[in-house]
C-alpha cells in the first residue's frame, strides 16, 4: 500500500474585519494552497482540485448529456465510480467501429441476394439502417456525439445531386467518424478531397480560367472553407473575441480577392476513377462507387502561376503545374492561422456543452487546438478532452446559471430515449429508416437544407435571449410545427411503443421478428406502483434530466401517474411509458444545463 504525505500551506488573507477566507479543499480551491506528495507518481494536487473527487451520479449523467447521445443507467453508474477523467479517456482510446461503407454494401448484396437479380439499384434505407445500427451497438459514444458535431459543421446534405447514394453518405461518415479523435489538419485534407464534397459545393472538375470562354474558377468551395470549415469571417482573439482595428470594427479574415486567389487554388480536381486525361475531365461520375474514391488532380486543368493567401502568403509558381502540392499549401495557410483553434473550439463546445461559452472557456480549448502539450496542433482529441473536463462543463453549478446550456437538439433527444432504455432487437440487427422521425422534428443525419446546417452558431430568437446579446442556435428549428412534432413523435416513440422505421430491404422481404426494436424497461417497472412511485421519477430524473426536475416538476409528474390504473403489469408498464413522456416534454429535460 502506498502512503502519500500530502502538505497544505495555506495562507489567509486579512481582510475587512480579519475575517479568514474559506478554503474548501476538494472543490477547486488553490490559491495560496502548495500540495506536495512523497510519492512521485501521485498527483497531489488532485486532492485540491475537483479532479480528486469522483462524480455523483447526477453529474456522472450530466456528463452524458453533454459527451453522448444518452446513456442507460449502468453507464452513469459506471462513470461514477470511474470518476470523469477514467471515462473520458477510456472513451477516447476506444478504436473505431465497423465501417457504415460496408454495412451498406451488406444491405445492397442482401438485396441483390433478396431478389435475385446482380443489377438491383440501391436505396438510402441502406444509409439510415446503417447509421441506426452503428450507433444502436457500438459502445464509443463520445466519437458518435463528436462525429454527429462534426456532421454538423462540415456539412453534405441529401439535399443534392446524390441524394439516393447510400455510399456516398456512408462513406463520407466513415471519414468523420475516423478523424474525430485525429488530427483536423488531416481532416480537413480528406474533406477537400471528398467526392461527396466535391460535388455538394461544385469544385469537382472545376477548370483553370480560360478568358476565352469567359470561365473562371469556381469560388463555392474557396469560400466556405474559409467561412465554416476553418477560420470564419472575422479575426478572433483566443478566446472567440473579435479582434478590433483602431475604429473598433471588425477585421474580416478574408476579402472577395481571397477567395479568387483560393478557387485558383481547388481546380482540376476530377472524379477518382475516371482516367485523368483531358477528355474525361468534365464527365461525370461513373456509377455509386465514384463517390467513395477520393478525388484526383489533372494538372492539366489546375490554375499554373503564383496565388497569394493568407497571411503574406504565397503559393509559388510551380512548374511543372502541381496542383496537389498547391493544395497543401493551401490547406497549411487555413490550418496554421490563429483563428482555427477559437472558431472550431467554440463551434464544438457549442454542440457539446453549451450556446454560450466564456472568453476563458473558449481560450483554454482553443489552447488545447493549439498545443495539446506535446507540441502538436490540431489533435481533436486534445480538444475534445478540453471542452468535457474544463471546469465550466462539469462544475455542478452551472445547472443554476440561466446563460449556461443549450436546447437539446430534437434528434438528439430522440437518440437518447433510445439509448437510456436500452433499445434492443433479439438479433442484434437494428432497422430505423428514420423517416417519421424526420417528418416529425425536421431533422436526421445529413438532412440539412444547406451547408450552413440546421441552425446557424449565432442564431439569436427574439426576446430575452437577444435583448441579452446571447445566441442559441437550436431554436432557429423550433416552431410550432417542430414543437408539435415532437410531441406527438415522443407519444408513438415511447407511449404507443413505435420507436422505429422498421421498412423492408427489398420488395417482397418479409421482416424477421427478431429485427423488431423493443425498450427494456424491466427495471422501471419494477418502481410503477404507487409505493415506489417517487423513485420512479427520481430515476427517470436521473438518466434523462441528470437530477434538473425541479421539486414541483417531479411532484406534478407523480401525482399524474397515480392517476393511471396499477391493475396488472401492463399497467404499469404503461405507466412508465407515460412518465418517461412527461420527463421528456418537461423544460428542465428540454433546456440542457
Amino acid at each position: 500500500m502506498k502512503y502519500i504525505i500530502v502538505l497544505f500551506l495555506i495562507h489567509f488573507i486579512v481582510a475587512g474585519n480579519a475575517q479568514n477566507n474559506l478554503k474548501v479543499i476538494g472543490m477547486g480551491s488553490t490559491t495560496n494552497v502548495i500540495s506536495s506528495s512523497s510519492d512521485p507518481n501521485s498527483n497531489p494536487s488532485s486532492t485540491l482540485e475537483r479532479t480528486g473527487f469522483l462524480p455523483n451520479h447526477n453529474a456522472a449523467a450530466k456528463l452524458t448529456a453533454q459527451a453522448t447521445f444518452g446513456a442507460n443507467f449502468e453507464t452513469i453508474e459506471s462513470i461514477a465510480l470511474m470518476g470523469y477523467e477514467d471515462w473520458v479517456d477510456a472513451q477516447l482510446n476506444l478504436p473505431l467501429g465497423p465501417s457504415m461503407l460496408d454495412q451498406v454494401i451488406a444491405y445492397h448484396d442482401y438485396r441483390r441476394t433478396g431478389e435475385g437479380n446482380p443489377d438491383a439499384g440501391t436505396s438510402m434505407i441502406f444509409w439510415d439502417y446503417a447509421w441506426w445500427q452503428y450507433h444502436m451497438t457500438q459502445p464509443d459514444f463520445i466519437r458518435q456525439r463528436v462525429a454527429f458535431a462534426l456532421s454538423e459543421i462540415l456539412v453534405i446534405s441529401r439535399n443534392s445531386d446524390f441524394r439516393n447514394n447510400p455510399y456516398a453518405f456512408g462513406d463520407y461518415y466513415d471519414m468523420l467518424l475516423e478523424h474525430s479523435f485525429g488530427n483536423y489538419r488531416n481532416l480537413l485534407q480528406e474533406l477537400t478531397y471528398h467526392p461527396c464534397m466535391g460535388e455538394y459545393l461544385t469544385y469537382i472538375n472545376n477548370p483553370k480560367t480560360d478568358t476565352s470562354e469567359n470561365r473562371f474558377p469556381d469560388e463555392n468551395y474557396a469560400r466556405e472553407v474559409m467561412q465554416l470549415f476553418s477560420i470564419g469571417l472575422f479575426e478572433l482573439n483566443i478566446d472567440g473575441s473579435r479582434i478590433l482595428n483602431a475604429q473598433q470594427q471588425p477585421i474580416a479574415t478574408y476579402d472577395n480577392l481571397d477567395i479568387s486567389e483560393f478557387s485558383k487554388i481547388f481546380t482540376g480536381l476530377m472524379w477518382g476513377d475516371r482516367t485523368p486525361v483531358l477528355n474525361q475531365f468534365f464527365r461525370g461520375d461513373l456509377n455509386r462507387e465514384s463517390y467513395t474514391i477520393p478525388m484526383q488532380m489533372l494538372n492539366e486543368m489546375h490554375e499554373p502561376g503564383p496565388k497569394t493567401l493568407l497571411n503574406g502568403f504565397t503559393v509559388p509558381d510551380r512548374n511543372p503545374v502541381d496542383g496537389d502540392a498547391d493544395i497543401t499549401d493551401a490547406l497549411d495557410n487555413l490550418f496554421n492561422h490563429p483563428n482555427v483553434g477559437p472558431f472550431l473550439g467554440k463551434l464544438l463546445i457549442q454542440r457539446l456543452v453549451t450556446s454560450n461559452p466564456s472568453p476563458e472557456y473558449i481560450s483554454r480549448v482553443a489552447s488545447a487546438f493549439n498545443d495539446n502539450g506535446s507540441g502538436v496542433r490540431g489533435d481533436l482529441k486534445a480538444v475534445v478532452r478540453a471542452i468535457l473536463l474544463d471546469d465550466e462543463a462539469r462544475d455542478c453549478a452551472a445547472v443554476e446559471d440561466i446563460f449556461f446550456g443549450k436546447l437539446r437538439e430534437p434528434f438528439v433527444r430522440y437518440v437518447q430515449l433510445s439509448k437510456a432504455f436500452d433499445l434492443t432487437t433479439d438479433s442484434g440487427n437494428h432497422r430505423n429508416a428514420m423517416d417519421d422521425i424526420n417528418d416529425q422534428i425536421n431533422q436526421k443525419p445529413f438532412t440539412s437544407p444547406s451547408v450552413f446546417n440546421f441552425f446557424q452558431p449565432d442564431h439569436q430568437p427574439i426576446g430575452p435571449i437577444a435583448n441579452a446579446n446571447l445566441v442559441a442556435p437550436e431554436f432557429q428549428i423550433i416552431n410550432s410545427q417542430s414543437l408539435v412534432g415532437y410531441m406527438n413523435g415522443l407519444n408513438a416513440w415511447i407511449v404507443r411503443d413505435r420507436p422505429t422505421d422498421e421498412w423492408r430491404l427489398y420488395s417482397g422481404e418479409t421482416i424477421p421478428d427478431n429485427e423488431r426494436a423493443y425498450f427494456q424497461l424491466a427495471d422501471e417497472i419494477a418502481l410503477a406502483d404507487d409505493d415506489y412511485l417517487h423513485q420512479l421519477v427520481d430515476r427517470l430524473n436521473l438518466i434523462l434530466a441528470h437530477g434538473r426536475l425541479t421539486d414541483r416538476t417531479t411532484q406534478l409528474i407523480t401525482d399524474a401517474l397515480r392517476e393511471f390504473p396499477k391493475n396488472d403489469q401492463e399497467d404499469l408498464e404503461q405507466r412508465v411509458r407515460i412518465a418517461i413522456y412527461l420527463v421528456m416534454s418537461a423544460p428542465e429535460f428540454l433546456i440542457n444545463r
